[in-house]
């Protein structure tokens, strides 16, 4: 293999006489340079990019070789001036020739020169770095040195910009990242004062301490945190770093109160009222109000109500008035409370925005944009919160009144009606005389409830649409949907936009279970009122009715955003899953309703059915055991219990469960007979034989039990064994006579309904019937949890027959009364009795 020729052979080579470094050995060569003219000049020092002049050869060598000779004229690109050079400006450069190295600054590294013959190596520099000086003075692009002072100005800076972040945090709800950065604020804080101190800069800024410590502490108590919170108050206290003492004793006294330590918080607040100067009324106002509604939280009405009179002298408002009406109604001063019924109707009354209508000129486009502008701003949205308000407390006045009048509340309402049409609040007497129907509701006295209602028929349209709507209602409890329909599409014709309505609509239609319309209904309720609890509940009942289980979920978690606590969200979102199969999600949502209510026995019981269809056995008979424990009347429990210990072979464990069922029904045969099977399976048979005796007595006719007594007879020997044979076909020819007259008589009916019915058509009928009857009995009890307001609670679907069908059961199954086959009939009865004999009592 041959070898390849080096490209870069050669490449340092060059003529010994062209090395100009080795100039600056040369003796004689340094004495003639310097008796030239060259070597006399003195070259410039603090040069850009250069060595620093020292009076040493090797510089004035260096400038005789590298000197441009022809230097260009001012004005080319070459030679253009160095105007950007302000390092030569303050070195005493100015008078340097155009062209020279002083006329602009160097690209370069300091110390790095262009190679000036290409002999040299790329990137080779004869003399080091270390030869370089820098330029002394400062530049353009030169940071000045952070001072100490700089540095505390920046951390304070970051500790307000902190304390802001934890306030922006808080008005987002964002109480965690809020406290957080609360913390943070602090612990920088007490860094800036410990760097205050390592520097000797003087005493901390204690305005910024008890800023930080007072905002820290604030946050403690939003989250709860109420003994870190006090541990903080304290602190600002003991030190005085912020003078507002009175003001921080306020804080005081509230986390006391959220506490319970009410005592403590009562000493907090007199001696905030004690240190607040008089100017400041209204806060003094404020704690006088605190301490009144202490003095209730600790039962002592009497000096509650002192202090809620002496504000009421001073400031009467609508809080202070209804707080004083209820301390004297707990301390049962019916004289006082209406007394201050009285004082309230004197507080000035808002009038209505809706009365407020200024005359504009159609034309004047500029006033009827600010008019239009002006219907809803702020300042209006606040009026009609005010008046809502006081609208609220004038009618929770009257009913407080009106119901303690010595059980006479007709009365008691009467009066305060008469007060109200004689003051400034006259448009709230109608809606008054409503809330004394539904004191007539309280009573059970629907008949008086209904006639104050309909008193408002002809009423204006709010009054007409709320009174019918309240009679929708009652028609609607009472069962009576023709009325209760009449009623809700009279309130929604006075008014359309009325969710209460609407949701009494929806009602009658899914009593009705036309559940299409229900939906509509509900649905329109919600997008007027999006929180309205009743029409929602209402529509996912309806959704579940028509298998819409997917929607029913996407429901029940907005159901759970409004009301988060409402366990009865907990149980149909569980109802839901278990219906669809997803018993590992519906055991978590059904535990979570356990929760909040252990001693229910239907959730016990619910969660056992889910652990059971998982095959869970010894879980679920757990949870059955708990729910029999906490709710021993539950037949599903006790059936299930029952058939669980039958199957696992303990049928003596099984009849405590029969006979608790035979206890709470007794009119049912089925556990009577499952108590004496029991006996039977144990071996216990003399037991059971007196059980199948006592089932006999009370139910002669039964066959299953007669058949028992002959076998049970039978197997011991006994001489009974002839008399219950006998009885047995007895009970077995009367049933065969009632089974041919039951399809003598169907047959009658369908020929007269113009078709033939046929055996095997009548035998899928009562199939069909029995199954019906029997399914409709195995249904689950529903779960009833009294935590939310409205119609909640499954109705019970409401058919309208005709009146033939109200016919007693008996009637409608015997034969028709007409003269269609009656001798062919009566012939066939006694023909195919041929031991008629044996019926006759004996």
């Amino acid at each position: 293999m041959t070898d390849k020729p080096d490209s870069y052979s050669g490449f340092n080579d060059y003529n010994p006489l062209l090395d100009t470094d080795s100039l600056k050995y040369d003796n004689d060569l340094q004495q003639a340079v310097l008796k030239t003219s060259h070597g006399r000049r003195a070259p410039p020092t603090g040069q850009p990019g250069t060595a620093t002049q020292k009076g040493g050869f090797f510089s004035k060598m260096k400038n005789v070789f590298s000197r441009q000779k022809n230097v260009p004229p001012p004005g080319t690109s070459s030679g253009r001036l160095g105007t950007a050079s302000r390092a030569a400006q303050q070195n005493g450069m100015m008078g340097a020739p155009p062209g020279s190295a002083s006329r602009r600054l160097q690209t370069g590294s300091a110390g790095q020169k262009r190679p000036t013959t290409a002999v040299q190596g790329a990137g080779f520099m004869a003399s080091g770095l270390s030869g370089a000086t820098t330029v002394s003075g400062p530049t353009v692009f030169e940071k000045k040195e952070e001072t100490t002072e700089d540095k505390v100005r920046k951390m304070e800076k970051a500790i307000i910009d902190l304390v802001g972040e934890s306030c922006l945090a808080n008005e987002k709800n964002d109480t965690k990242l809020a406290l957080e950065k609360a913390e943070e604020a602090m612990r920088s804080e007490k860094s800036l004062t410990r760097y205050r101190e390592e520097q000797n800069l003087g005493e901390a800024d204690m305005s910024l301490a008890g800023f930080t410590i007072l905002h820290c502490a604030n946050m403690y108590t939003k989250c709860g945190m109420n003994s870190e919170a006090l541990n903080h108050y304290n602190t600002l206290l003991k030190s005085k770093l912020l003078p507002i003492s009175s003001r921080l004793r306020i804080n005081i006294g509230n986390v006391y109160l959220h506490s319970k330590q009410y005592a403590k918080a009562l000493k907090m607040y007199r001696m905030a009222l004690d240190q607040i100067p008089e100017q400041n009324a209204d806060l003094k106002f404020k704690i006088r109000e605190n301490i009144a509604a202490t003095h209730i939280l600790m039962g002592q009405y009497a000096e509650a109500a002192q202090a809620y009179e002496s504000i009421m002298q001073e400031r009467p408002n609508y809080r202070s008035g209804l707080n004083l009406l209820l301390c004297y109604h707990a301390l049962s001063q019916r004289e006082k409370t209406r007394r201050v019924f009285t004082d309230l109707l004197k507080i000035p009354f808002l009038s209505s925005d809706e009365d407020y209508q200024p005359s504009v000129d159609k034309e004047d486009k500029q006033a009827n944009l600010v008019l239009e502008a002006t219907r809803d701003d702020r300042l209006r949205q606040f009026e009609r919160k005010r008046r809502r308000f006081a609208e609220h407390v004038i009618v929770t006045a009257a009913k407080i009144v009106g119901n303690n009048s010595d059980g006479d509340f007709v009365g008691g309402y009467e009066w305060c009606i008469d007060q109200v049409r004689n003051s400034t609040y006259l448009e709230l007497a109608s809606g008054l005389e409503i809330q004394k129907a539904i004191a007539y509701l309280r009573e059970n006295n629907f008949a008086k409830a209904i006639s104050t209602l309909k008193e408002f028929e002809k009423a204006e349209a709010k009054l007409a649409s709320a009174a019918a709507t309240n009679l929708s209602f009652l028609y609607f409890l009472e069962k009576d949907l023709n009325n209760a329909h009449k009623y809700a599409d009279l309130a929604l014709k006075t008014d359309k936009f009325n969710p209460a309505s609407l949701t009494n609509k929806g009602n009658c239609c899914f009593a009705q279970e036309d559940y299409d319309k229900a939906q509509y209904y509900y649905e329109e309720a919600l997008n007027i009122d999006a929180g309205s609890v009743e029409a929602l509940h209402n529509l996912i009942l309806t959704l579940q009715k028509s298998n819409q289980y997917q929607r029913v979920k996407d429901l029940l978690h907005k159901y759970e955003s409004i009301q988060p606590a409402n366990a009865q969200v907990f149980c149909l979102m569980g109802e839901v899953l278990q219906q669809t199969n997803d018993t590992e999600h519906a055991k978590s949502w059904y535990l979570q309703a356990l929760s909040k209510y252990r001693t229910d026995g239907h959730l016990h019981r619910r969660i056992g059915e889910v652990v059971d269809m998982q095959g869970d056995k010894s879980e679920a008979l757990q949870y059955y055991f708990d729910a029999f424990r906490h709710n021993p009347c539950d037949i599903e429990t006790l059936e299930w219990l029952a058939s669980y210990y039958l199957e696992t072979q303990y049928p003596d464990k099984a009849v405590e469960f029969c006979a608790q069922a035979a206890l709470v029904k007794p009119g049912e045969i089925k556990w009577h007979l499952m108590v004496a099977s029991c006996y039977r399976r144990s071996g216990d048979y003399t037991a059971a034989l007196e059980k199948y005796k006592w089932i006999h007595i009370h139910f002669p006719d039964d066959i299953d039990c007669i058949q028992f007594l002959v076998k049970i007879s039978t197997d011991l020997g006994l001489p009974e064994r002839e008399n219950y044979e006998m009885e047995l076909k007895k009970a077995n020819k009367i049933k065969e006579i009632k089974l041919q007259r039951q399809t003598s008589a169907s047959k009658s009916r369908g020929i007269v309904n113009g078709r033939k019915v046929s055996h095997a058509d009548q035998d899928v009928s009562q199939f069909k019937g029995d199954d019906t009857r029997q399914l409709s009995g195995r249904k689950r009890t529903p779960i009833d949890l009294s935590n939310t307001e409205g119609v909640f609670s499954h109705p019970e679907p409401a058919s309208i027959q005709p009146f033939v069908d109200q016919f007693p059961q008996d009637m409608a199954d015997g034969r028709p009364k007409t003269a269609i086959r009656r001798k062919e009939l009566n012939k066939a009865l006694f023909d195919d009795n041929e031991d008629a004999a044996e019926l006759l009592p004996d």
